[in-house]
């Protein structure tokens, strides 16, 4: 591969996930135009790029943007789009944490739009996925999980997931959590007001300044 088109494969990747934030500030015909355009500039990507699996997610994100703004059989099948984006960026990359995170939240997603039975295969495939980001690395996909196992009804297994992800420390706000519908299904129990009300999100407080060598030998030549 040459300097120059290593260096423009660079310059589109750039490009493109300027492109997509974009779009997602967007709505309708100007917004599809804007994606389209990223994926394009995701497209002429090298894959002998080192960030080629990067890319792929990145493209694979943006589908799932795309398709948070659309409905029915449109969102389906860009959901499933990004689901065979992930695909390939676990194959290039295997153990890609983005890929198995993100292609569980498209599984999990277009399942919903499909209005499909909680015991789908798409639902059981997005545990799987979620599992694996686990493997990868702990407490990473730990909330998802609690979503999932919430819609089932599986109050257990869901608040076991919810406490590891407090353990590891990812998960969203305070209100994102109480917004969140996922969870309805346990939001009425004990169990659920206990883990809001246990949530503490720690403040790094502020390092003080240090101060020099020089500063601490003109204070004790003054006191002499």
């Amino acid at each position: 591969m040459s300097v120059s088109n290593y260096l423009l494969s660079g310059f589109k990747f750039k490009k493109a996930k300027e492109l997509s934030a974009n779009a997602c500030l967007e709505n309708n015909e100007k917004s599809d135009a804007l994606f389209q355009q990223a994926y394009d500039n995701f497209g002429s990507i090298s894959s002998a790029r080192i960030q080629y699996p990067e890319a792929l997610h990145c493209w694979g994100l943006a589908l799932i943007n795309q398709a948070r703004q659309k409905s029915d059989e449109i969102a389906s099948k860009l959901f499933e789009e990004a689901i065979m984006k992930f695909n390939l960026c676990e194959t290039v990359k295997e153990n890609h944490l983005g890929a198995s995170l993100d292609k569980g939240v498209a599984l999990m997603e277009q399942a919903n739009v499909k209005k499909l039975s909680l015991d789908n295969d798409l639902y059981s495939k997005a545990k799987d996925s979620f599992l694996k980001a686990e493997q990868i690395q702990q407490g990473t996909a730990s909330y998802n999980l609690a979503c999932l196992y919430a819609l089932q009804n599986n109050k257990e297994a869901c608040f076991k997931s919810l406490k590891k992800a407090q353990d590891y420390g990812i998960f969203p706000d305070k209100q994102t959590i109480l917004d969140d519908t996922d969870l309805d299904n346990v939001k009425q129990l004990a169990e659920f007001d206990e883990f809001i009300n246990s949530l503490v999100y720690q403040i790094r407080p502020p390092l003080k300044k240090r101060k020099s060598k020089k500063t601490k030998e003109v204070k004790n030549a003054k006191k002499e």
